[in-house]
């Protein structure tokens, strides 16, 4: 869908990969029900929009405050410059997430200590999903959109793990689970366990409990290959690639220091089969802080960085993951084939003259 604008701006970027081997009442439109069958508009993206990530179809999420309070969430097309709007809520949404079935899940702020989840798309449940909790998480079951592990955590981060089904809002009570449990193809989860000592990384586990890593700070997984960043010796921060069976290659080490300490890159992000994008610090102030972030994809041929710094660890990808957003805005898009990255939203302002 990008690639006619792409085509365009990224040769003038001047972009090239380096490479280096080694997440009340309310007034509904019709596309509530029917993500992407909303009204066309121009897109008023406002002086701060906020930018959550992708549909299942590759457009650009971004949400807007509404006329009386509250916010509205469209669906852009950057390559035509238009807006589709999805819904209007008097509640202020925070996250979304596409499934690939075209289902869409809102996180929306009803103030402190509940958290209200929205599911829009043929048969989902009619009423919110709401978590009593001082923060939430979750993971989507990617083969079947009724199942969604949330995650409810206190104010001490002490937390409660429940299975909801999406098509009826109820919420079940999981056991014993790690704070984290993540779906993978075919109905499998994944998870790291708490060991006690997090700081020095969890247990990565499946659902059987066969333990496939130790020491696991974060990780991704495309069903067959994993990502991970593991706490190494001296305060150090190994990248590897593996299948979990005790095949893990290094790629990449983010060495100790008191700038990284505690300090791990964006989440990682598929961006193929056995590739994965995310973001890297490139620099540390005097205040302990990374200064810019570094879009790369690792694989395990190596890591390949783009060039191009931006201003924020979080990255979001396109389904296929052949695009991500990150900066403070959401305003960069990175290409994950070719390493170029452009400001997609001061391109629509150059196509419309604002």
């Amino acid at each position: 869908m990008l690639a006619a604008m792409l085509a365009i701006i990224l040769p003038a970027a001047g972009c090239s990969p380096d490479e280096t081997e080694s997440h009340g009442s309310d007034k509904m439109t019709g596309a509530a029900e029917q993500p992407g069958e909303g009204t066309r508009t121009e897109p008023d993206l406002g002086e701060n929009p906020l930018v959550l990530g992708f549909d299942a179809e590759g457009n650009i999420l971004s949400v807007s405050a509404g006329e009386t309070g509250g916010s509205v969430l469209y669906t852009i097309d950057p390559e035509k410059g238009t807006a589709e709007e999805v819904v209007s809520t008097e509640l202020v949404i925070t996250e979304a997430e596409s499934h690939p079935s075209g289902r869409l899940l809102l996180r929306l702020d009803a103030g402190e200590g509940e958290a209200h989840l929205r599911l829009l798309g043929d048969d989902t449940a009619g009423e919110d999903l709401i978590v009593q909790s001082h923060d939430i998480a979750w993971s989507w079951n990617p083969d079947n959109w009724r199942n969604i592990y949330i995650t409810a955590f206190d104010e001490n981060w002490d937390f409660k793990v429940f299975l909801a089904d999406a098509s009826t809002g109820s919420l079940k009570a999981v056991q014993g689970a790690g704070p984290f449990p993540v779906w993978m193809e075919a109905g499998g989860v994944v998870e790291i366990i708490d060991d006690g000592n997090l700081g020095d990384g969890g247990t990565l586990v499946d659902g059987s409990g066969t333990i496939l890593a130790e020491n696991v700070l974060e990780f991704s997984t495309d069903g067959k290959m994993f990502a991970i960043a593991k706490a190494a010796g001296g305060g150090s921060i190994d990248y590897m690639i593996g299948s979990g069976n005790g095949d893990w290659m290094p790629v990449l080490n983010l060495p100790a220091g008191e700038q990284f300490l505690g300090l791990l890159p964006a989440e990682i992000e598929l961006a193929g089969p056995g590739r994965f994008a995310t973001l890297l610090p490139v620099e540390t102030d005097a205040m302990s802080e990374a200064a810019g972030w570094q879009p790369a994809v690792i694989s395990a041929r190596g890591v390949r960085k783009s060039p191009v710094m931006v201003d924020s660890p979080v990255m979001t990808c396109s389904p296929d993951t052949s695009f991500c957003l990150s900066g403070a805005m959401g305003e960069m898009l990175f290409d994950t084939a070719d390493g170029t990255v452009v400001n997609w939203m001061e391109q629509l302002k150059g196509d419309s003259g604002k």
